[in-house]
């Protein structure tokens, strides 16, 4: 074997993976680890080990998929086995450590600042490694304290990815709503996000829209058939509706949605009764009483 080949094993190695490994899993690996490792997060206890990872995935990075799969002489697979399950092992057990690590670091922050009221201080960098965590105590530990950067692009950028994930549990959206943004960057969150408003609590929801319409029409297309309603009692007078928003809501027959929005047709926008007659006088017959009584409101 020679010391290309070696090199390629041992920065395999030390990111946890093994010969064939593709450039897409090292970079996973790069990153978690590096999440897990970076000393302000693990203090300096941990600067070796992040060298080591970072000088691991500067060999690898560049490298091609040919390059990557380096053949294992037969003789010593059964001790690079034996070797991986060894790192494997000593993997989990540092991961627990960063995971004690992480808990006590977060209970120092919350004993800080129940004593001191200013803000954090660590820097922008510090903050964005930190609300990329996949730990919910570091994210909120984070928010709690970052009123300063709430309108720094990174921060924003950081907190559109956290609001793009699956599920926002209500602890994360009361922190969000408390932070001090300004309209724009508020504007630029709601529109970044509002394909996954369907998952925020109606709180947040109420916080991202505001009084701009913009926004309403961007979350009316994706929240839940409940929170519609909650939108629309907060329509700005004088603005008037996309056609396609109020095409697109129109044709749901959940009376969640047709009540409050052709209430609002009455109220903000009656003219529009004429554009949508056909679908109005469909809704005549519609099996809910108070879809009807809007309907034919709205016709008469």
């Amino acid at each position: 074997m020679d010391i290309k080949n070696s090199e390629i094993l041992t920065a395999l190695k030390t990111l946890g993976l093994a010969s064939g490994a593709v450039p897409e899993e090292i970079h996973a690996a790069f990153r978690k680890l590096a999440r897990e490792l970076h000393p302000d997060i693990t203090g300096s206890k941990s600067d070796f080990r992040f060298k080591q990872i970072t000088g691991a995935y500067n060999i690898l990075k560049n490298l091609t998929p040919e390059e990557l799969n380096v053949n294992i002489p037969a003789s010593k697979t059964k001790k690079n086995l034996y070797d991986y399950y060894n790192a494997e092992k000593k993997r989990k057990n540092d991961e627990a450590k960063v995971n004690s690590i992480l808990e006590k670091y977060e209970n120092e922050i919350k004993e800080h600042f129940s004593t001191h009221k200013n803000y954090f201080d660590i820097d922008i960098n510090s903050v964005i490694l930190r609300l990329k965590s996949d730990k919910l105590k570091v994210i909120h530990a984070v928010l709690k304290y970052s009123g300063q950067f709430a309108n720094r692009v990174e921060f924003r950028r950081a907190l559109t990815e956290i609001l793009k994930r699956s599920d926002i549990d209500t602890d994360t959206a009361n922190i969000i709503e408390t932070l001090p943004f300004d309209d724009v960057t508020r504007k630029l969150i709601a529109l970044d996000t509002a394909e996954n408003a369907k998952n925020f609590p109606t709180g947040l929801i109420i916080n991202l829209i505001g009084n701009d319409s913009d926004v309403m029409e961007s979350f009316l297309m994706n929240v839940k058939p409940d929170d519609v309603a909650v939108i629309l009692r907060r329509w700005p007078t004088g603005k008037i509706m996309n056609q396609n928003v109020i095409r697109n809501l129109l044709a749901s027959d959940d009376a969640r949605i047709l009540v409050p929005l052709l209430g609002a047709m009455k109220t903000h926008f009656p003219t529009y009764s004429k554009i949508h007659k056909k679908r109005l006088t469909a809704l005549e017959n519609h099996s809910s009483a108070a879809v009807r009584a809007w309907a034919k409101k709205l016709l008469s």
